[in-house]
């Protein structure tokens, strides 16, 4: 497949995920005080559907935007929800779910722009955050892992809007 056919596939994939996840997150509506809820499993806390919303703007902000080299979304409570950081920090950032739905949907729309602006000769390029993901640091491998990514969440995400009490089928 030659490099544009594969970044047009490749940017397709990422916005059907995302609807995928809008249509988890609607299926919550009228229930947005719920939002922040964390159940428990076994002894186990689970993330609420606040912080998944919240972790995967952080990482579609660094696996597209930040690692293809697109504009800073200007969302300042990202850095609440990175990688490594504890559910209990993001949870207590203070910041209203209004907030972290706007930035989530504002989120995909730079990365949106920033995959349609990326030349797809780039794919092979170095991720500009150096990091390593299945297998190689290339551009391609970032986008492929911010699909894989955001999939799994939006997996967790349907499985707590039924343990909210809300049908998804």
């Amino acid at each position: 497949m030659d490099t544009a056919t594969e970044l047009a596939t490749l940017r397709n994939m990422v916005d059907a995920t995302r609807q995928l996840a809008h249509f988890a997150i609607k299926k919550m509506e009228g229930r947005e005080s719920e939002m922040q809820k964390r159940f428990e499993v076994d002894g186990r806390k689970l993330n609420s559907m606040y912080w998944i919303i919240a972790h995967m703007a952080w990482a579609e902000n660094n696996l597209i935007i930040r690692s293809i080299g697109g504009a800073n979304p200007e969302v300042p409570w990202l850095k609440h929800f990175a990688l490594g950081k504890s559910a209990d920090d993001g949870e207590n950032c203070g910041v209203p779910y209004s907030e972290i739905y706007a930035g989530f949907k504002k989120v995909h729309q730079v990365a949106m722009e920033t995959l349609d602006k990326m030349n797809p000769d780039d794919l092979n390029s170095e991720n500009l955050l150096n990091w390593e993901i299945l297998g190689g640091k290339t551009k391609r491998n970032t986008i492929m892992h911010h699909v894989r990514h955001e999939n799994n969440h939006i997996g967790q995400m349907l499985w707590l809007v039924n343990l909210h009490g809300v049908k998804t089928i």
